[in-house]
This record gives C-alpha cells, structure tokens and sequence, in this order.
C-alpha cells in the first residue's frame, strides 16, 4: 500500500482549477493598456513567489474595475497563500454570487472552511455532501468528511484507510470521540505502510505510549534511532518514556476544527516535502486560519518562504510563535537569527542572539553567538563566547557539547596561539576519535609546521578515507606528503584535490609547489599564476608573484 498518490495530481487541479497553474497562458483578461502593468506586475510577483505583492496589484485591478471571475480567482488563491484567508473567503462568495458557473472547487473548500472556523459542523456537512468530487476532493474529502462527522458526534472513519496519513487522522478521531477499540489496530496497519518515514514512525510511537504500549513506542524510536543515530528530540523523547515521569509524548486533538486544521497541515507537508511549496501554503494558511497555535505549521511556512527567498516573510511567520510557548519561541528565534546570517545582516543576528541569551541564558545561544563572532574572522570575541561557555559547563564538557574544544581549538590557531589550539583539537580528537574534520585540521597545522609528520600523515589518510570526495581533506593528504618530501605521490593527492576544488588559490599553489619539486616547471607556474588569478590574499599574492619571478629555493 502506497503512502500518498494523489499528492501531486490533486495539488495540480487545485490550482488549475483556479486559473492559477503557471505552466498554463494565463487567462484572457479584458483590462485596458492603464491597468496592464499592474496585471504584469503581479504575474511577475508570483512567479518569484512574492505572493504579497502579487496580490496587492491584482487587488489594486479589481479596485479599478476589473472585476471579472478570472481576476477574481487569482485574487483569491493569491490572498490564502498570503495568509488573508478571510479576505480569499470574502473573494469567494463574490465569485459565487457574481460567476457562479466559474465557481469550483477553491471557492467550494473556502465556504467549508468558514463554516469549520466557526465550529457549524452541521452547515459544513451539508456543504460537503454538495461539493463535486473531482481529483482534489478524492484525495482531502476523506479527512474532511471524518473531521466533520467527528464534531458532529459521529464516529465515521471507514474511508481514512488507505495510506499512513489517512489511517493517524483515523486513529486521531478515535481518540477525540474516546472510542479506542480500533486504535491498536490501526496503528499496526499503518506500521505496514510501504515507505514510511521517520516522521510518521515518530507520531505512531507515540501513539503507543498513550495508549500504553511503552514497549512498541521503543522499539519504534529504536528504528528511528538507526536512521538518525544523532537525532537528540528522539533521544530524549526515549529518556522520557523509559523514566515515566516526562510530559506526554503525544498531544491530544483539543476538537474537531483542530483536527481539521491537523489534516491541512499534514497534506501541507507532503506538498512542501514533494517541492510543491506553491500549492503547500495555501493547506498551511488554511490550516493556521482554522488553528492559529499549530506551531509546526508555522515553521513549515517559514521554511517555505525561506526556500523561495522570502526572508521577511518568513520572519514575520518565526514572529508569530508566542513567548509564552518557551521552547518552540526559543527554536523560532534561532530560525530568525540563521535568516538573519543568510542575507549577511550579521549585526542584527548578534544583537537577536545576545537579546536570546540576555533573557534565557542558556549555553547553546553563548555558543552560537561565538560560532557567528567566529564566521565573521572576530576569534578573539568568538573565543570570549566559548570560555564564557565552558565556565558555564564546567571544564569537562558533556559528550553533546564536545565540539567546543573543536570550535576554541580552530579559533586559538587563528589567533597564533598554537600551543592552546592544539590542547583543544587534542581534546575534541578525544571524544571523537574518526572525525574527519578534526583529524584533517590537526593534522594539517602540524604538516604546515613540518612537525609530527608521520602521525600526521596517518590521521590524513584515515580522513580521506572517510570523506574521500572532500577536496579541502585530499589537499591535506597531498601536502603532508610534499611535507615528507614525497614529491611524486604528492603530485597525484594535489591533482585529485585540484580536480575536486578547481579554482581554490591553496590548492593551486600546492599543486604548483608539488609540481616543480618533480621538475614539472613549466605547470608549476601555470598553477602559480591560476592561484594568483583566483586570491584576494595580498600575502598570498606576494609569495606567489616571487614564485613566479624566480621559482622554489631548494
């Protein structure tokens, strides 16, 4: 039994069905020459997913008396996928009342939704039971139908059968209306869905442990485990369960509304895990009309906006969720501060990040604004950060937080003070001993100084064979190797890193360096010169131009 596969076709007519698809001409409108440019601006918006402005020029038509039933439709996809649901249900009955043979089935869902959102599931009933089922009723009518029959009372989930997402909302409205005799059942039958992911494994595990099957919810967080060894909310919903005294792992449905509200949320991930975001934030937005506390229904929008480069969209979304929710404000904020990083706005993420750390302060947010100092080349403040969290957690660090030491290890090397760099990577190589990233740096620095050259030579190889396609680890191997005055082994190490890395100047000029010590002259001063063309490093432009002037010195 497959998981979903009307995912994609119904998204499809969903918007189709609005005029709205954009591998389709648009429809004709008729608009004179004046309103054509607002009419282009707004196709263009959205073409570059800036739903907001799209919707604000196609409103300004409709203000100038282009109201027809297409401009319409547009207006009213465009406004749920900004969030203006009311606004789209409003556009709806203009359309219903207006154009009535353009009605379909947006403006149908639309007219559902009013009447969820406010709880008339008796209205809503009857305006399902009138609505066409065409491709994307096929797929959401199920959901729809058991969430409606649930607020009225009814227990009908005999069609949320089918798939993994359809059988959860089966076992959700079971345990709305207090009726458990088929909830082990069913959650055994979605067990033995084909490709179920790690998501779903995890809300089924704790379906389990509320209806107290501790056993099975660990076994399953046992396989997911095996899938995300390094998965910490698994480890610790494993922590909570096997000490009995933690929170409940799964949060009841409150009422029928939020269950619906859950349905479009869920079919919104699907969408936006199948890279359909389009259609995926019309479900989100509906869903958050319908329940405005669905927090992970924020952050599928913010992530959303954030693969479509809407970067104050998606923090105005981050911005909803409330202080008052602790741990997903504090994850909201973190989202906020990485946007922030993204559009290189460097000085607001630090002043997001010490206003988090002035209010909770916590380590992890002293951590990030050390690693934010230290993406910028400020290690001296990076490593002010780092002691500050270390003296927070003690001189021996737990085990989660050992990348510290890796962290003030890089940044005391960059501050030329060697002999505590090497304390911290030694440390960090301590309590990962296969990293492929501390054996190739430490093992690096140590080959620059032309010391501990065999040792170094080893831990290199053992990081190429773990990162065998890293040209940064392979440009090591090949150094460490010209180092030991390996020259021709070197050359074949350089050449791959090279290969790997083709335009970075250090590469180059250790491949041109590898190059002449094999007499290979002549390609030695190519590679010079390409390292010279491809550095902004005036200390590097320096030695290289000597090189190129008058080669190596024995």
């Amino acid at each position: 039994m497959k998981r979903l596969s009307l995912i994609t076709a119904s998204s499809i007519a969903l918007l189709s069905n609005a005029a709205f698809a954009e591998d389709k001409p648009p429809a004709p409108l008729q608009i004179h020459d004046v309103h054509a440019s607002e009419y282009l601006v707004s196709r263009f918006a959205q073409k570059h997913h800036d739903w907001n402005t799209a919707g604000y020029y196609i409103n300004r038509l409709i203000q100038n008396g282009v109201d027809n039933a297409e401009t319409l439709q547009r207006a009213m996809i465009l406004a749920i996928g900004s969030g203006k649901t009311k606004d789209a249900i409003n556009v709806a009955h203009l359309i219903k009342e207006n154009y009535p043979e353009y009605s379909n089935t947006v403006v149908d869902v639309l007219f559902l939704v009013e009447a969820l959102k406010e709880d008339n599931f008796e209205t809503a009933s009857t305006l399902f039971s009138e609505m066409p089922k065409d491709a994307t009723m096929n797929f959401i009518g199920p959901f729809l139908q058991g969430w409606i029959d649930a607020g009225n009372g009814k227990m009908n989930i005999s069609s949320l059968q089918n798939n993994s997402i359809q059988l959860y909302h089966g076992i959700l409205i079971s345990d709305l209306l207090e009726d458990h005799t088929q909830i082990k059942k069913m959650i055994d039958k979605a067990l033995k869905v084909e490709d179920i992911t790690a998501h779903e494994l995890e809300r089924l595990a704790a379906l389990y442990g509320h209806v107290g099957n501790k056993k099975k919810a660990l076994e399953l967080y046992d396989i997911i485990l095996k899938q995300l060894p390094n998965d910490d909310n698994i480890k610790n919903k494993v922590a909570q369960l096997e000490s009995d005294t933690a929170e409940p792992l799964f949060e009841k449905i409150k009422t029928a509304r939020h269950g619906s509200a859950q349905a479009f949320s869920d079919i919104a991930k699907i969408l936006h895990n199948e890279d359909n975001d389009e259609t995926a934030r019309v479900f989100a937005h509906i869903a958050l009309y319908l329940a405005p506390d669905l927090t992970n229904t924020v952050f599928l929008l913010g992530r959303i906006y954030e693969n479509n480069a809407q970067y104050d969209d998606a923090i105005t979304a981050y911005k909803m969720i409330p202080a008052s929710s602790e741990k997903d404000f504090k994850r909201a904020q973190i989202a906020i501060t990485d946007i922030y990083k993204d559009m290189e706005r460097y000085e607001d993420a630090l002043n997001h990040l010490e206003a988090l750390s002035k209010k909770y302060k916590d380590v992890d947010t002293i951590i990030r604004i050390g690693d934010l100092h230290r993406s910028q080349s400020n290690f001296g403040l990076a490593l002010k950060s780092y002691d500050k969290a270390v003296k927070q957690l003690g001189d021996t660090l737990p085990n989660e937080y050992w990348h510290l030491h890796y962290a003030r290890g890089i940044s005391y090397e960059q501050t030329d003070n060697w002999k505590r760099a090497e304390e911290e990577l030694k440390a960090a190589l301590s309590y990962q001993p296969d990293h492929p990233y501390i054996l190739n740096y430490l093992g690096y620095a140590w080959a620059d100084q032309g010391i501990n050259l065999p040792e170094a030579l080893q831990m290199i190889k053992k990081a190429v064979q773990i990162r065998p396609s890293d040209g940064y680890i392979t440009d090591s191997l090949g150094w460490v190797m010209y180092r030991t005055k390996d020259y021709h082994n070197a050359v074949k190490a350089l050449e791959r890193a090279v290969e790997l890395l083709p335009y970075d100047p250090t590469v180059n000029d250790h491949l041109g360096d590898a190059y002449w010590q094999v007499g290979r002259r002549l390609e030695a001063r190519f590679q010079w010169e390409r390292a010279k063309n491809h550095t902004k490093d005036t200390k590097q432009i320096d030695g290289l131009s000597k090189k190129l002037a008058s080669g190596l010195k024995k």
